[in-house]
C-alpha cells in the first residue's frame, strides 16, 4: 500500500502540466505527501494507461489512490463495486455537481453514487489553416458536405499551386478504444444516432448510423492522408505543424497547447466548431474524474486532493499555466480570468461546444471492450478490409454478445 504517501496517476498531457506544482502547494497545506506517476499516450500506448486505470480499481492493494479515470472504465468498475462513492462525502463537506453541465454529471453518476470529481470537459473542434482559407477564399464549414467541399478544395489548390503533398483533412482513424471511435461518435451524434442507450440496451442499426458511417468514411477516403487508418491526436499535431494538412478535428486542450506554445502556427490558425449533420452539432464528450478505488487505504486524503484539485482557484491556476482551457466548471470556463487568457475564437468555440457536448462513445458498464468493438471496426472499414454494412452489422452483434455478458 502507500505507507503514508498519496499516490496519483495522470495522463502526462498538456493541460495537466501544472500537476506537480499543484501536488506540492496541496503538500506544503495539508501535510499530505502525494506522489505522481503519469504516462505519454498515443496510438499503441493508449492502452498501457487503461490497464493502469483497470488494474488499480480491480484490485485490492491498488497502485494508486486517485486516478483521472476515463468514464468508461470507470462505469465499468462502478458496476463491480471498485469505486469509492463520493456521494457521502459531498454530502457532509457541502460539495455539489452544480457547476458543470447535465452530460458531464451524467457522465460521472452511476445509480445515484457520484464516481468522481470532473476536471476537464473534452471535445472536438475544427482547428484550420486560416492564411490558406484566406488565400482561397473558403469559408470555415457549416455541415459536413461543406467540411469535404472546402476539403477537397483547399488539397486541390495547394497541390496545384505548392506541387507537394497537401491533404484538406485530418482526423483520428486508428483502431483500440480511443481512437476512431472518439471521432465517429461525432458523426453519429449528429445523425441523431447512438450505439448504446444505457447498460443493456443496444441500438438497432437505422439509416442514421448508416449515414454517418457513410459520411465519415466518404470524406477520410476523399481529402485525408493514406496513413489515416494509423493516426490519432499525436500525428494531427504533427501533420498540421507541418503543413502536411489544412483542417484538423480533434479536442480544444491540443489546440490551446499548439496556440499558446507555437506562435508563427497561432498566427495561421483557427478555431471553429465541428459542422452539423442532419440532428445538429454533435461534439464529442469526454469527462475523465477525479475518483478513488475503493482498495486504497487513504480514501479521505484522497478525497482531500480530489477536492484541491477540482477547485476553482485550481482549474483557474491550471488554464493560466497550462493552457488548460476545456475546465470542467462553468464558473471558470465564463471567468474573466479565462476571457484574459485565451484567443477569443478558441474560448469561444469551447464554450459553444460545451453547450451542446455529450458522450457518444459507447458508454455503459460495459466498459471499454464497447469502445474498442467500434474503434476497430469502423477502423477495418476505413482500411477497406469490410463492407460499411457489414461493419455496422458486427457492431450491432459484437455489441449485444458484450452487454449480455455484464
Amino acid at each position: 500500500m502507500g505507507n503514508g504517501v498519496l499516490r496519483v496517476y495522470q495522463e502526462e498531457w498538456f493541460p495537466f502540466q501544472n500537476l506537480p506544482a499543484a501536488l506540492a502547494r496541496f503538500q506544503a497545506e495539508t501535510g499530505i505527501r502525494a506522489e505522481l506517476s503519469w504516462d505519454s499516450v498515443g496510438v499503441g500506448t493508449i492502452e498501457h494507461m487503461f490497464e493502469q486505470m483497470l488494474g488499480s480499481f480491480s484490485s485490492d492493494q491498488p497502485a494508486y489512490d486517485l486516478i483521472c479515470c476515463d468514464e468508461i472504465i470507470l462505469q465499468d468498475m462502478a458496476r463491480q463495486g471498485r469505486v469509492v462513492d463520493l456521494a457521502p462525502l459531498m454530502k457532509r463537506d457541502g460539495v455539489s455537481l452544480g457547476a458543470v453541465t447535465e452530460a458531464t454529471r451524467g457522465a460521472v453518476m452511476r445509480d445515484g453514487a457520484v464516481l468522481g470529481l470532473p476536471c476537464i470537459n473534452v471535445s472536438s473542434m475544427l482547428l484550420y489553416r486560416r492564411d490558406l482559407f484566406d488565400r482561397y477564399g473558403l469559408d470555415i464549414p457549416d455541415s459536413w458536405e461543406e467540411l469535404k467541399g472546402v476539403a477537397t478544395t483547399l488539397q486541390d489548390a495547394v497541390r496545384r499551386d505548392e506541387g507537394r503533398e497537401f491533404y484538406g483533412f485530418e482526423t483520428r482513424g486508428a483502431p483500440g478504444g480511443g481512437h476512431a471511435v472518439w471521432t465517429i461518435g461525432s458523426f453519429l451524434g449528429s445523425h441523431g444516432a447512438r450505439w448504446l442507450d444505457g447498460d443493456k440496451a443496444v441500438a438497432g442499426i437505422t439509416d442514421a448510423h448508416r449515414a454517418a458511417l457513410a459520411t465519415y468514411l466518404d470524406i477520410l477516403w476523399s481529402a485525408c492522408p493514406p496513413d489515416q487508418g494509423g493516426i490519432s491526436f499525436v500525428e494531427m499535431r504533427r501533420d498540421f505543424a507541418s503543413g502536411r494538412v489544412g483542417m484538423i478535428m480533434d479536442v480544444g486542450m491540443e489546440y490551446a497547447h499548439v496556440l499558446a506554445n507555437v506562435p508563427e502556427l497561432a498566427d495561421k490558425a483557427g478555431v471553429a466548431i465541428v459542422p452539423a449533420g442532419p440532428a445538429g452539432r454533435a461534439p464529442n464528450l469526454y469527462t475523465p474524474p477525479w475518483a478513488i478505488p475503493i482498495g486504497s487505504d487513504m480514501a479521505e486524503e484522497a478525497w482531500a486532493l480530489a477536492r484541491f484539485l477540482t477547485s476553482d482557484a485550481q482549474l483557474i491556476e491550471d488554464g493560466e499555466r497550462s493552457a488548460a482551457v476545456e475546465a470542467a466548471s462553468l464558473p471558470v470556463l465564463y471567468s474573466a480570468a479565462f476571457d484574459r487568457a485565451f484567443r477569443d475564437d478558441l474560448l469561444q468555440t469551447v464554450r459553444a461546444s460545451r453547450a451542446v457536448a455529450r458522450l457518444e462513445r459507447p458508454f455503459s458498464g460495459a466498459g471499454m471492450a464497447a469502445n474498442e468493438i467500434v474503434g476497430n471496426t469502423v477502423h477495418a472499414a476505413l482500411q477497406r478490409h469490410i463492407e460499411p454494412e457489414a461493419a455496422l452489422q458486427k457492431i450491432e452483434a459484437d455489441l449485444r454478445i458484450l452487454v449480455a455478458s455484464t
